[in-house]
């Protein structure tokens, strides 16, 4: 299905499928708004396309198959190459480096709270909400030293940062009006040090998934997802509320593989899954569910199901 934009000056059609921009020539005269059913006749190189129905004239196109040829816009192929297929999960964007790949702790944390501000202050500056801060920081929320922490605010002066690059000037807290920086009218290459972040951007917006790998302590690697999933018994009470899940992969010292699956529900529930690559390993978790649930309960949340079992661990 492709949604029609605008009518453009060379005679063509800016419309919309499957979330990116394209260009339609069509055969016949078309608004904004219509909805055309299309299907690819050819792709050797152009897209072309069969225009099926023309549901804003509520008819066959001519009554009959009239054909299209359609281009992408730069902008949509930048986007096409940056997040591959999202069906594929092998084609799918490498999770985003977390803290430049270094280590967010010196040493072992002895307790998990002490974990969770690092945690947090590295997924703010992880770029990937970069748009967001750009947001805060023009409403003179956010400081400029704050996004220059950011992979896209430490890029040169004059790079783009990104799909639309507001990137932030050298030093001006909150400036005014007619001195922020546009955006480009399309755009440009991405530097390479931010591509995965971009990537990751694209991916999640697809998706629906956040993903980082990075080093936790020095030596120990940690894969990391973060998802929302809408309540199924909120959406059938017509409520609002959602429950997040959060990924964990490691291989620990003693314990090996584990890839622990954390659903936050409202209210402060929590539903765990544990699996570990090893039976040894397995029984030893089993063994310690207890005092995971006392510091569940310390730190003010309920574990009202875990689950531990053994299996392969994803890489």
């Amino acid at each position: 299905m492709a949604e029609i934009q605008a009518l453009l000056p060379n005679g063509s059609y800016r419309a919309v499928v499957g979330q990116r921009d394209i260009t339609l020539a069509l055969p016949f005269s078309a608004k904004a708004g219509d909805s055309l059913e299309l299907e690819v006749v050819d792709n050797d190189g152009q897209l072309a396309f069969a225009v099926v129905t023309n549901r804003g004239r509520g008819d066959a196109a001519g009554g009959q198959m009239a054909s299209a040829s359609t281009s992408l816009s730069q902008t949509g192929k930048l986007i096409g190459d940056l997040i591959g297929n999202v069906d594929d999960p092998t084609k799918r964007a490498s999770p985003a480096p977390l803290n430049g790949n270094q280590p967010l702790v010196d040493d072992f944390p002895r307790q998990g709270a002490d974990l969770a501000p690092v945690l947090k202050e590295a997924l703010t500056k992880s770029g990937v909400f970069y748009e967001a801060h750009q947001a805060r920081w023009v409403a003179g929320e956010l400081s400029t030293d704050t996004l220059r922490q950011e992979p896209q605010g430490k890029l040169p002066a004059g790079i783009p940062s990104g799909l639309a690059d507001t990137s932030p000037p050298p030093r001006s807290e909150v400036p005014p009006q007619s001195a922020r920086p546009e955006a480009p009218p399309q755009a440009g290459g991405i530097p390479q040090e931010v591509r995965p972040v971009v990537q990751q951007q694209l991916d999640a917006l697809a998706t629906q998934n956040y993903a980082w790998q990075g080093q936790i302590w020095p030596g120990q690697q940690m894969h990391w997802e973060i998802s929302e999933n809408p309540d199924r018994q909120a959406q059938e009470t017509g409520e609002t509320s959602s429950s997040w899940q959060t990924r964990l992969r490691l291989a620990l010292p003693s314990l090996g593989g584990i890839d622990a699956a954390l659903r936050l529900q409202p209210g402060g529930n929590v539903e765990l899954a544990l699996t570990a690559n090893s039976t040894a390993s397995e029984a030893r978790l089993r063994e310690r569910i207890g005092d995971l649930r006392n510091q569940f309960e310390a730190s003010g949340l309920r574990l009202v199901q875990a689950q531990v079992q053994h299996g392969e661990i994803a890489e």
